[in-house]
């Protein structure tokens, strides 16, 4: 569960939105009606805000989630075209792998008691939520003359069963939003490995995303009737390279020795690019004797989903029954800082972000041939610098994360040729205590009490702490071929 309390403005493109699009327009409010038209039509299902993702945020197979994805560096599972697509070439049998991923969060914003409150309660986010994540390897050795391993995989998530495969939200509030919690959109990334020689692999892969784009124009009167409407929406995929490279020390330098102190040791290294979900909207409404000819202008770019450019680099001992990995990130969230410069919703709140380094450990114990233990801890600080960001109110928490979970493998499953096997994962995420100012500019009525004197000159604001934890389960059944 993670700690934060306020209820959101569900509708992402409103009319609160404009004093963020720097269009000194009164009337603007008066086609209320129009307006969210367009982005409804673009974005068939609302949720909350996040600049997460379920790769980036718990892990996508039950062995990255148990691990806090310290060993996903050196998994051969699908999960490996996203962490390491490199890896997938160590394993050269095909296998489908289907997995439910359950969250349950409790995000909280206490505040200081202060004159003039912008909200009265504590919780921002308090809900459950679920993803299906499906995940496909096969080998493509027969292609090359060489017969080297070269192994394609697939992974592809979607929340609650699809129903919001295209969520999108990007919103102003008055009250705290998470930064990395909230709706986790489709999740696409399609990749291979291939092993160059014996002991050294790379491998190259994709993340894909979408761009939204809505054209609206419209007739309107100022009650909000339309007539000779024309709405046209269009999305296309944004590809970014995820690249990367391991090596096996004992198979490269001394191949077939016994007792080289190198054998078990390995090393990999990875790059992703920054990937982002964005939309715009370009709104023109014609209002007869009252706006002049073209119209109202309306338009909106801005972004929901954000992930930075980030390096990775782990190693691995690996002993008879006990394997050990510890690896560093590096995300380069500064680059977002340049993002929200062309971002409508949030240029002007103040946000501030700065690159961060990410340290992960964990261990596999194998009880025999059949049955695993997994665990690991991350330490994950927030890339959120401001502490104030005003009409839009982003909260965010440095996070140590811990994970625990097992694998059962079935060697001889009934009416099936080949192993099946089960693995699940647990993951708790404690955010640790921090303080921020939320902020508005927007006068709703509901002052009360005496100016805080801490406020800006035309602004309400509330000092709060925010805090909170986090429940993952993810669960996975592996079928090879």
């Amino acid at each position: 569960m993670v700690t934060f309390v306020q209820k959101q403005n569900k509708c992402p493109l409103t009319a609160a939105h404009i004093h963020n699009d720097k269009t000194d327009l009164p009337m603007i409010i008066r086609f209320h009606r129009w307006l969210p038209l367009a982005g409804l039509a673009l974005l068939p299902a609302i949720g909350q805000a996040s600049m997460g993702h379920v790769a980036s945020n718990f892990g996508l197979l039950p062995q990255d989630v148990a691990s806090a994805q310290s060993l996903s560096m050196f998994s051969n599972q699908p999960s490996a075209v996203y962490y390491n697509p490199a890896y997938l070439a160590r394993d050269k049998s095909g296998a489908m792998t289907a997995a439910f991923l359950f969250t349950d969060q409790e995000l909280k914003a206490k505040g200081w008691g202060t004159p003039d409150k912008v909200v009265e309660n504590d919780v921002i986010e308090d809900h459950s939520n679920y993803n299906f994540l499906l995940g496909f390897k096969t080998n493509l050795s027969t292609m090359l003359a060489s017969d080297r391993p070269l192994v394609l995989g697939f992974m592809l998530g979607a929340e609650r069963t699809g129903e919001k495969l295209l969520a999108f939200n990007s919103t102003t509030s008055q009250t705290a939003q998470s930064l990395r919690y909230g709706q986790q959109s489709l999740f696409l990334s399609l990749g291979a490995g291939l092993n160059v020689v014996p002991g050294f692999d790379v491998g190259a892969s994709t993340r894909i995303t979408l761009a939204a784009d809505a054209n609206l124009r419209a007739y309107t009167d100022v009650a909000g009737n339309t007539q000779y409407e024309t709405l046209q929406v269009s999305a296309k995929p944004s590809i970014q390279p995820i690249l990367s490279g391991t090596l096996d020390w004992g198979r490269l330098v001394c191949p077939g020795r016994r007792g080289c102190w190198l054998t078990g040791i390995e090393t990999a290294a990875s790059w992703r690019h920054a990937s982002k979900f964005t939309a715009n909207v370009d709104a023109l409404a014609a209002v007869p004797n009252l706006v002049a000819a073209p119209g109202l202008p309306l338009k909106l770019a801005t972004l929901d989903s954000y992930q930075p450019e980030t390096w990775s680099a782990a190693m691995q001992y690996n002993l008879y029954k006990l394997r050990v990995s510890a690896g560093v990130d590096y995300q380069l969230w500064s680059a977002l800082n340049s993002e929200l410069n062309n971002d409508t919703v949030k240029d002007d709140s103040g946000l501030k972000f700065e690159d961060v380094v990410v340290p992960r450990i964990g261990a596999e114990y194998r009880v025999d041939n059949t049955l695993s233990f997994i665990g690991g801890v991350s330490y994950e600080k927030s890339p959120l610098v401001s502490k104030e960001s005003r009409d839009v109110n982003y909260v965010d928490n440095d996070r140590i994360v811990f994970g625990l979970g097992m694998s059962y493998l079935i060697e001889q499953p009934l009416f099936l040729a080949q192993p099946v096997r089960f693995d699940i994962g647990y993951q708790y995420h404690w955010l640790q205590e921090r303080d921020f100012r939320l902020s508005t500019t927007r006068n709703t009525g509901n002052q009360s009490g005496q100016q805080n004197p801490n406020c800006d000159a035309g602004t309400r604001c509330e000092d709060v702490t925010a805090e909170g934890d986090v429940h993952v389960i993810n669960a996975s059944v592996n079928l090879k071929f």
